[in-house]
């Protein structure tokens, strides 16, 4: 019986430095011009009364927190192991993907609590003004989106900050209908009620985000990966006779592992099984992190529960 240990670098599933660089430029860009806007846009939500504002001014403060936790992640994660923390820091990054999903629960809960009490007494507001302030939204958490849209594809803690920009982006259009229905008809229900319609935008595009984040923190298999397609590639690969526990993670929310014991064939020697080929399809397969216990042919698996 012979173990593996395999540690691969593959582009997939690491941040390059030149990756790394370009995202701590996006999270300081994009915190900086959050952070400005807010301010501004809960002066105008507070001057003018309209919750609409108040509401999008909370969700991009909440925005600017999200940017905050997202990088302080993405730094931990980075980090080296140590003698207590083997793995280094990597699941800070997945804990900052789920204090941001919980971030956003809140402020819809918030949301929908002040727009009720808004249905009931709605005060006059200044459509145009309204306006003018969420299109400036548009435009900001438009670009700051766009900083995040490459790293956030393989990345549930950078798909975080990303999805707060892209929604208050949206949300933000939503404010400019409301302000536009109320400079031309008058009518300030339209206020609570697109607050509303902002509150569930929120709920339902956080909701993947809260599930998933939780998943891997638990150790559950990450969303790209197929557990079936993993195992039907480890069995069919030459020299493979069987294949047990095999169990797939997240390190980060970048980084996936696997461990595996496999039964090699009769007549299979140690030496002549590809190790390096097997572990170089896993990684096109968004394994970064590979771990093989080699058994002889006929190994009986000791521990029936895990097989």
């Amino acid at each position: 019986m012979a173990h593996e240990h395999h540690h691969h670098d593959h582009h997939h599933h690491h941040h390059s430095v030149d990756n790394l660089s370009s995202l701590n430029r996006a999270f300081y860009i994009g915190i900086g011009v959050n952070l400005l806007y807010t301010v501004l846009e809960y002066g105008v939500g507070f001057h003018t009364d309209s919750l609409a504002l108040i509401s999008d001014a909370s969700h991009n403060l909440s925005d600017v927190a999200s940017l905050v936790i997202s990088l302080i992640g993405l730094k931990l994660a980075q980090r080296a192991a140590t003698a207590l923390y083997t793995y280094g820091y990597k699941k800070a990054s997945i804990f900052a993907s789920l204090i941001n999903a919980v971030l956003l629960v809140s402020i819809v809960i918030k949301i929908v609590i002040e727009s009720i009490e808004r249905l009931i007494s709605a005060p006059e507001l200044p459509g145009g003004v309204i306006m003018i302030t969420a299109g400036i939204g548009i435009v900001i958490n438009g670009l700051s989106a766009y900083l995040f849209h490459q790293g956030q594809k393989d990345d549930i803690n950078v798909r975080g900050a990303f999805l707060h920009l892209l929604v208050d982006a949206l949300v933000s259009v939503g404010v400019v209908v409301s302000g536009g229905i109320i400079a031309l008809t008058g009518w300030t229900l339209t206020d609570p009620i697109i607050s509303l319609v902002i509150a569930g935008v929120i709920l339902l595009s956080t909701w993947s985000l809260l599930s998933e984040s939780t998943k891997l923190l638990l150790d559950g298999v990450p969303k790209q990966i197929h557990k079936e397609e993993i195992e039907t590639l480890i069995r069919t690969f030459p020299g493979v006779a069987s294949v047990h526990h095999l169990h797939v993670w997240a390190l980060s929310s970048a980084q996936n592992a696997l461990t595996v014991h496999l039964v090699l064939k009769e007549g299979m020697a140690l030496h002549d099984f590809q190790k390096a080929e097997l572990k170089h399809a896993l990684a096109h397969h968004h394994i970064g992190h590979t771990t093989f216990e080699i058994e002889e042919a006929g190994t009986e698996c000791a521990d029936k529960t895990c097989c």
